[in-house]
């Protein structure tokens, strides 16, 4: 790997700015900022109304962002399980200047199951570059090879892997739900020479 930069100090965003794809430096790391976001449903029963029986639900949410230091290629992953709906979605997302480009390569792998009844299903993957998305009702994995333009004021690059599962509350709303409504999700980061 070869240092490119010429400056490293926060962007207009705030984030930190990293030298093109080195990150052998131990006085001016390589850092980005890790997503890891989270909603969960749960099926709790159900409540009287004058229209009769109607679901009730607990949501969670979870919003996880850090400034991470790489001391090489790295992923991102994580994971949830409801007996309604869930949400996992992971990202990435860095400034840097390079005196030229490089590239890197994100791979993606996104996964969602349920039962008995799947009310909504979806795996999707984008990137800040333009063209690049991908979408599934299931399972989603590959990866894209971005070649980052050199840039002297800073540049930025992000990619998020979001997968989502819902499921259908039972025949009787008062029964909590049996079923299961897992999503995981990971990205990594390769850095090519």
């Amino acid at each position: 790997m070869t240092a490119n930069a010429i400056l490293r100090a926060p962007d207009a965003q705030g984030r930190p700015v990293s030298c093109a794809n080195d990150t052998s430096s131990s006085t001016w790391p390589w850092r980005y900022i890790r997503l890891v976001n989270k909603s969960i449903t749960t099926h709790t029963g159900c409540e009287d109304t004058p229209s009769g029986e109607v679901p009730t639900t607990e949501s969670t949410d979870s919003n996880d962002s850090t400034l991470e230091t790489a001391t090489g290629n790295f992923s991102i992953s994580s994971s949830a399980t409801s007996n309604h709906g869930t949400t996992v979605e992971v990202g990435l997302e860095f400034a840097y200047q390079a005196a030229e480009s490089f590239d890197i390569n994100i791979s993606y792998s996104g996964s969602i199951t349920g039962g008995p009844d799947v009310d909504s299903a979806s795996v999707t993957f984008s990137d800040s570059e333009a063209g690049g998305g991908a979408s599934s009702g299931s399972s989603l994995s590959g990866s894209i090879t971005r070649t980052l333009p050199a840039s002297v004021v800073p540049a930025s690059y992000s990619a998020t892997l979001n997968a989502s599962i819902g499921i259908e509350f039972p025949e009787d709303v008062c029964s909590v739900s049996g079923g299961s409504a897992d999503a995981s999700a990971t990205l990594g980061l390769e850095f090519l020479d």
